[in-house]
């Protein structure tokens, strides 16, 4: 009988009302994640993207999907929580989980 592990889900959790970065963020993972799920968990309130045990965001997929000059450090008032240990460096940010 073979196993499967469950899941260590492991991203941003962003602030409902903040639309346009949830819609850059989603669009952006899609880009720094290729071949990955992405998971997104829409709660009203708050949404949660996130992917399994690796996430990558960077500025320059920020930028792409808002069409506009962007530094990650603007995320920080719409990210209400994230899951996993996050590494912020000024043009990417990457969340992991360790096992």
């Amino acid at each position: 009988m073979t196993m499967t592990a469950a899941p260590k889900l492991v991203g941003p959790v962003i602030r409902g009302v903040d639309e346009d970065i949830i819609d850059a963020v989603i669009a952006a993972s899609e880009q720094d994640n290729p071949d990955v799920e992405i998971v997104i968990e829409d709660r009203g309130g708050y949404v949660r993207v996130q992917a399994d045990r690796n996430f990558r965001l960077t500025q320059k997929s920020m930028q792409a999907a808002l069409g506009r000059p962007f530094r990650l450090a603007e995320i920080e008032p719409s990210l209400v929580s994230f899951g996993g240990r996050l590494e912020s460096m000024d043009d990417e940010w990457v969340w992991t989980i360790h096992t």
